[in-house]
């Protein structure tokens, strides 16, 4: 498998924007090497909802929904990125049932963090928002059984 994948890989250089919030979908990606960028229009300002980086796959949903693009991507490293059509997604999808195994517990994921997240905006106190998003970054650091980890944030003030 990671020989046919590597068939299909390309190297792409930072600053490519891979598409655009409003656009159709025609293919997903999975990332080889590299960090990619996923960020929407949020009023004004351009909002960075993740960071994405070897391993990782993203532009699915509008592949599997047939609906516009919901974010933008762009590559923030140089990055090496496997695309698959929607074609080669099913193919894959009903050849081998742990893709699609490892891509709904990775969906999962996402769900989960982003119910943390509405749960912490649905605090009434802007201190209780800051604690309560303090610890899970710390429970996020400390997973994988280390009693330490390091909280790297980075402040963005508009």
């Amino acid at each position: 498998m990671a020989d046919v994948l590597e068939r299909f890989a390309t190297n792409v250089p930072a600053g490519t924007v891979l598409f655009r919030e409003g656009e159709a979908g025609e293919v997903m990606f999975v990332i080889q090497s590299g960090e990619v960028e996923i960020h929407r229009r949020i009023g004004e300002h351009d909002r960075v909802l993740a960071v994405l980086g070897p391993g990782e796959f993203f532009g699915e949903m509008a592949l599997l929904s047939g609906r516009p693009r919901s974010a933008s991507a762009v590559v923030r490293t140089t990055a090496r990125l496997v695309s698959v059509t929607a074609t080669t997604l099913d193919a894959m999808l009903r050849g081998r049932p742990e893709i699609a195994l490892r891509m709904i517990k990775s969906l999962t994921g996402r769900l989960d963090r982003a119910n943390q997240q509405i749960e912490l905006l649905l605090l009434a106190s802007p201190n209780h928002r800051v604690v309560v998003c303090l610890r899970q970054l710390a429970d996020e650091a400390g997973a994988g059984g280390r009693a330490e980890g390091s909280i790297h944030l980075t402040v963005g003030l508009d």
